[in-house]
């Protein structure tokens, strides 16, 4: 049965404002207690009460109608939460709101800096102190698991979205059979040049920089993890950095198989199982390292014999080719030699022509860091057919793109990784490489020796 609201001092001290999990009971003061006379005379004459608290983006307002006691509609804005998280929670946070008949709502999953904001606005229009959330620490770190290697191993990647619409992800995965043995995330997104360090060319405006809106860069959350952790902070009251939060969710990969990772699409309840993550979303970073063993499967093996222990998965990004693109090498290594290696290239081309990264076509959000929405950025990789035949058409080019990255990660596999910077020091290491034939490749090896570093 709903209960009344029922303004009084008494009533006032024991109710409870729930945020996040965990919170003290407000204690009412004078003040508190004059403003609860005010809005008990509103309610008897059913007026609308208003109430205002901080989202994730920016203010959320929630204005509700009270007659004889009871809540009975409520209009909830956060123009600018997170659409498909925070703002498509509103509808439900307006039914909790109602049939709490209050602040007291459990809030949506996923959603908890907006649900939060619902909460705490709420409390303001009943006169109730809000009093800010109890912080508290992340669960303890679990250690990676230990899996015995013998045999080939193969390395995959994936370019997705797995948070949101404001950026997209790339995801690496090294495998034995089904068995992920490694992992490494990265995302990207769009922010000012001058508070983030943006991809190499990215200031380049007569080249890569000239696909940017004005007042705008790509840029690495890893390579930005100060920049990027301190706005989570701030806008969400996170307690983990987002690179501490992408090592945890790679951790709990290693030992899964493809199928146990693939279950976490979509699911948020999926943070709860990985100690010492705190993203909403990690159920969709595990189905996208999924997504790249998959791709892994596909791809050539290389034999190795020893533990995923002595193996380190990392990642650096260059401009191994130019000034048009920026490049991406993922490497696995054991410590002295490269085992497996996964090269891309990342520029931009006609919306009309190729697959653009994904959320290029979200306007209102990803895209709209593009300077114009029909010239998208695109992987190589992905678009191996598009470039390839681009290639041949200006440059007589006979070897595809990919095949080209192929060649060259085939030659440095196995290789030490002082052999692979000495190689890529050499002017003529093109010549070097059975079946590359791109004039950069001393610079993709250089990317490669970067990365195993």
């Amino acid at each position: 049965m709903k209960k009344h609201i029922i303004y009084t001092a008494a009533a006032l001290a024991v109710l409870t404002l729930s945020a996040c999990g965990s919170q003290s009971v407000p204690q009412a003061t004078e003040a508190v207690t004059t403003a609860a006379a005010e809005a008990t005379e509103a309610a008897a004459k059913g007026e609308t009460l208003k109430g205002e608290a901080e989202g994730f983006g920016g203010t959320v307002t929630v204005e509700f109608t009270v007659t004889d006691g009871s809540i009975t509609d409520a209009v909830l804005t956060g123009d600018k939460e997170t659409p498909d998280v925070g703002g498509a929670a509103l509808d439900t946070l307006k039914e909790q709101i109602i049939a709490a008949n209050g602040p007291e709502i459990d809030g949506v999953s996923g959603a908890t800096v907006t649900s939060t904001a619902v909460k705490n606005a709420v409390s303001k229009a009943m006169g109730l102190e809000v009093e800010e959330a109890e912080t508290k620490a992340p669960a303890v770190s679990a250690p990676a698991e230990i899996i015995p290697v013998e045999g080939g191993i193969q390395m995959g990647q994936v370019i997705t979205a797995a948070h949101g619409n404001k950026c997209f992800s790339q995801v690496t995965a090294v495998v034995k059979d089904d068995v992920v043995i490694a992992a490494y995330i990265d995302e990207y997104q769009f922010g000012d040049p001058s508070a983030v360090t943006g991809v190499p060319n990215g200031t380049d405006t007569e080249n890569l920089g000239a696909g940017f809106a004005e007042g705008q860069i790509l840029f690495s959350k890893r390579v930005n993890a100060d920049y990027y952790s301190k706005n989570m902070a701030e806008k969400a009251g996170s307690t983990v950095r987002i690179n501490d939060n992408f090592d945890e969710i790679q951790k709990f990969a290693v030992g899964k198989t493809i199928d146990e990772l693939s279950v976490y699409k979509n699911d948020d309840s999926a943070v709860d199982a990985v100690s010492g993550a705190t993203l909403a979303d990690t159920g969709n970073y595990l189905a996208a390292i999924a997504e790249a063993a998959k791709i892994a499967q596909g791809t050539q093996a290389v034999e190795f014999n020893g533990s995923s222990e002595d193996l380190k998965l990392d990642m650096a990004i260059g401009a191994a080719h130019g000034n048009k693109c920026f490049s991406t090498a993922a490497v696995l290594t054991d410590g002295d030699n490269v085992i497996l290696s996964w090269i891309d290239d990342f520029q931009f081309g006609d919306a009309s022509q190729v697959e653009g990264v994904p959320n290029s076509d979200d306007t209102e959000n990803f895209a709209a860091g593009y300077a114009d929405p029909q010239n998208v950025l695109f992987s190589k990789r992905v678009n191996a057919d598009y470039y390839s035949e681009m290639m041949n058409q200006k440059a007589g080019a006979t070897v595809r793109i990919d095949e080209n990255y192929n060649a060259i990660q085939n030659h440095v596999n196995g290789m030490s990784i002082a052999d692979v910077k000495a190689l890529s020091e050499k002017d003529d290491a093109v010549d070097a490489v059975s079946g590359a034939t791109l004039a950069d490749t001393a610079g993709y090896i250089g990317l490669i020796a970067e990365a195993a570093k």
